[in-house]
């Protein structure tokens, strides 16, 4: 049997109608039961807070959630946030069962492995917005959002063009009126309505200079293991792995690595190891 030290996935989305969960919760039952397996890394947006409000998103997948906790008693288990579930990171001082992480170093033998969920290397992420996103009280949310248009109306704020005006908008009236309604006000932008389209949208140049960037970041002797773009690849030197996506609408998806010392392998569920038909040089 080969060893697997380290085991990471990404981007579930569990809450959105496109995410394959049945066959999600079947991957975390078999990996539960892998002997070979000593390390399990959630890389990020494993739930999807922007599209779900947070109580029912949970109350719905508690079985995921549950097996979540019974991954975790029997391996190292670490959860790093993504942009989708960032608010997750708010979760401190608690007697919470999880730690939830922003990113994750282990030193192996000869290698550091470097955990980011990868929406760092996207310019058109803004921490206070991709948090405010995760605020969502109701799945109902028509009233909400017509209430927060007259306000937006009313006080005649000037359209935002760009992620360093969002996040000065957001801290210069977050007392007045609050987090969820100027995410609203921004909606009316082609910022956020780039932000919030999906991966598959979003895969040409905006997702280049995310990889390209991620390749920038790598110092030596480092694995860099992250998400988010939704395009599963692995480098040839094997220094960069993007961990891909379990959602339907990604073109390949259901996939992630395992790394045994410094060899990475990237696996789908139901297929095996596809490492050999996605090596790409960024």
């Amino acid at each position: 049997m080969i060893y697997v030290a380290i085991l990471a996935f990404s981007d579930v989305h569990i809450g959105d109608s496109k995410s394959n969960v049945d066959a999600f919760a079947a991957f975390l039952k078999e990996v539960t039961d892998r002997p070979d397996v000593d390390t399990v890394v959630a890389l990020g947006d494993c739930f999807d807070m922007w599209v779900r409000d947070v109580s029912g998103l949970f109350l719905e997948n508690h079985k995921i959630a549950q097996l979540l906790l019974t991954l975790k008693h029997g391996k190292n288990f670490h959860y790093v946030v993504g942009n989708h579930d960032y608010h997750l990171l708010c979760l401190k001082g608690h007697n919470y069962p999880i730690t939830f992480e922003k990113d994750l170093t282990i030193q192996g033998k000869g290698v550091t492995y470097v955990f980011k969920h990868g929406w760092e290397f996207d310019d058109e992420q803004s921490v206070p917005v991709i948090e405010a996103l995760c605020y969502n009280m109701s799945d109902t949310s028509g009233q909400i959002r017509s209430d927060v248009w007259n306000l937006v109306n009313e006080s005649n704020q000037k359209k935002i063009q760009d992620a360093d005006a969002v996040e000065e908008v957001i801290k210069r009236n977050s007392g007045t009126l609050g987090k969820l309604e100027f995410v609203f006000e921004v909606l009316r932008d082609a910022y956020l309505q780039r932000l919030m389209a999906p991966a598959s949208v979003r895969v040409s140049e905006a997702f280049n200079k995310v990889e390209e960037k991620a390749v920038e970041s790598v110092k030596e002797r480092e694995l860099l293991i992250f998400g988010h773009t939704h395009r599963p690849f692995v480098s040839p030197t094997q220094s960069l792995v993007n961990t891909g996506s379990w959602v339907s609408d990604a073109k390949t998806s259901n996939t992630w690595i395992e790394i045994e010392e410094k060899e990475v392998r990237l696996m789908q569920y139901g297929v095996g190891d596809i490492t050999q038909a996605f090596i790409k040089k960024i």
